[in-house]
């Protein structure tokens, strides 16, 4: 069995281990499954796109939306705030 060392930001790595850690998988197993369908399907096993609802601004919307929330505010958003979420 071969060993692999790859650098990533510390940030990156603890949200990937609680990811799979959520899965109930660990982050050794997640990086095998991904290096054995990246095999089984002669690429990468996802297509790369960018999703615009990942975007810094929706990010930043999401976040307050969630502080919100949490002080027990009502959320609210105008049909002209969810569009452009979605665009």
């Amino acid at each position: 069995m071969a060993t692999m060392q790859i650098r990533v930001d510390d940030t990156l790595r603890k949200e990937a281990a609680h990811v799979a850690q959520g899965m109930g998988i660990d982050l050794s197993a997640a990086i095998r499954l991904f290096l054995a369908q990246m095999v089984k399907e002669n690429g990468l096993p996802f297509r790369p796109s960018n999703d615009p609802f990942y975007s810094a601004q929706n990010k930043a919307a999401l976040l307050r939306s969630m502080e919100q929330l949490e002080a027990g505010q009502t959320v609210s958003k105008s049909m002209e705030e969810l569009e452009q979420m979605a665009d």
